[in-house]
């Protein structure tokens, strides 16, 4: 499998990958970087038109000292004008003039960046804040912000999720956004709690059609258990699109800390691409400077600005489906399903031609059920095969990850349906 855009293998220990569409486009163009200018190169930016990049960023102990610092707001704000939108977590600034210091140097950079703040938050002295600076040429702010307001009698969070609406300005998307920065000693109960936050935005925003929980969790190491499924934000719902084999962290530790989650139906406009973005590969920063920057790196998700996915079920998409005799791999019948484990949870896609194909936004469709994996962009190439897992991954060169967080093959007589970019089918296989 041959990825168009050249993913490069990583493990957790190597601190993770930057995922398909980034990798190959930084080393190609680090030499002539500067992010003291904010200039990016054609191709540079993450996300592209129809495309719209979210994510967030724990920039550590974000007050005076580290905004009295150029060349780290620099890389900052440069950070940040690779997101459409970005929650920005640990601002502790009383004075509240850094994040209008780091707003001047982005909007030297991009004038069309604003922000939203919360308020204060904290069950010490110790207060922080959360933002989210915000492209508003790509996007538009839909609701009011507000802090979460936790049930009367309860206390589940030290600090509470800051919770805002955002519209793609072109296209269909609409999503509410919910962004925490845990603490550690209860990572684990808050994690859990954010199940309720997210019942609560789908209750206040119930036309948005998802839900976008992110941030700096603290979701890994001593602080929670990674691998364990009975937690609530691990039920069937929810999908992580941070894989638990990366690192987040900018020190030696070797832990996923940082998180995207999504609930609702975001398959149709997630692009299939997620990860870290590694700035000190980056802007090429020794290990002092980008500590200076922060202990984590950021994450981020790119969606579609307009749904790209297929809705219902594969009945209905078989009736819907588009002329196959202008598909040439429909008709040459070059790609097939090859395998479908209800146990192991995960379907084989093998190309039998002669001929690479590229499959770029190609879905994979349960039988039944509106569940449908979008592939990112990629090429699968003559006598290849590839392998989709239901479980939460990165994406590797012949293996992909629905990060469903639930059994999606898990019933006899489930049908796995292949189609391409406009709805052909291409291929089914039963169990």
């Amino acid at each position: 499998m041959a990825n168009k855009k050249g993913p490069k293998k990583k493990n957790k220990k190597s601190k993770g990958k930057i995922v398909a569409g980034v990798a190959v486009i930084l080393i190609v163009v680090i030499s002539g970087y500067s992010y003291e200018e904010g200039y990016f190169p054609d191709g540079f930016y993450l996300g592209e038109k129809d495309e719209i990049t979210v994510g967030a960023f724990n920039v550590q102990v974000f007050g005076t000292t580290k905004a009295s610092n150029d060349e780290v707001m620099d890389i900052l704000s440069d950070i940040i004008c690779r997101y459409d939108i970005v929650a920005i977590q640990e601002i502790r600034d009383s004075s509240g003039t850094a994040i209008l210091d780091l707003m001047e140097k982005v909007d030297k950079k991009n004038p069309s960046y604003a922000y939203v703040i919360s308020e204060r938050l904290g069950r010490t002295s110790s207060k922080e804040q959360s933002a989210y600076i915000y492209n508003t040429a790509k996007v538009n702010l839909s609701s009011t912000p507000q802090t979460y307001p936790e049930p009367s009698g309860t206390d589940p969070f030290h600090r509470e999720p800051f919770i805002a609406s955002f519209s793609s300005t072109e296209g269909s998307f609409i999503a509410t956004f919910a962004t925490i920065h845990t603490d550690p000693d209860e990572a684990e109960e808050e994690i859990d709690a954010l199940t309720d936050v997210a019942d609560y935005c789908t209750e206040i925003l119930p036309e948005d059609e998802m839900v976008i929980l992110m941030g700096d969790f603290n979701a890994d190491c001593s602080y929670f258990d990674e691998d364990d499924a009975s937690s609530p934000l691990r039920s069937g719902e929810y999908s992580w699109l941070i894989g638990n084999d990366l690192d987040t962290t900018t020190k030696s530790t070797d832990c996923t800390y940082d998180r995207i989650v999504v609930l609702g139906d975001y398959q149709k406009y997630y692009t299939g691409d997620a990860g870290v973005i590694r700035f000190d590969e980056l802007y090429d920063l020794d290990q002092d400077l980008t500590e200076d920057v922060s202990d984590h790196y950021p994450v981020y998700a790119k969606f579609y600005t307009e749904a790209k996915g297929i809705e219902g079920t594969i009945d209905t998409i078989y009736n819907t489906a588009g002329n196959n005799e202008t598909c040439e791999a429909c008709s040459s019948g070059s790609v097939e399903i090859t395998g479908l484990n209800l146990d192991d949870e995960w379907v084989t896609i093998t190309n039998t031609g002669e001929s690479d194909v590229d499959i770029t936004n190609w879905r994979i469709t349960n039988s039944g059920s509106s569940y449908s994996y979008v592939f990112p962009d990629a090429i699968l190439e003559s006598g290849e095969t590839i392998t989709l897992y239901s479980k939460s991954g990165s994406n590797t060169e012949n293996s992909y990850y629905w990060n469903s967080g639930e059994n999606i093959w898990n019933n006899s007589g489930d049908t796995a349906g292949l189609y391409d970019e406009d709805g052909n089918l291409i291929d089914s296989y039963a169990s």
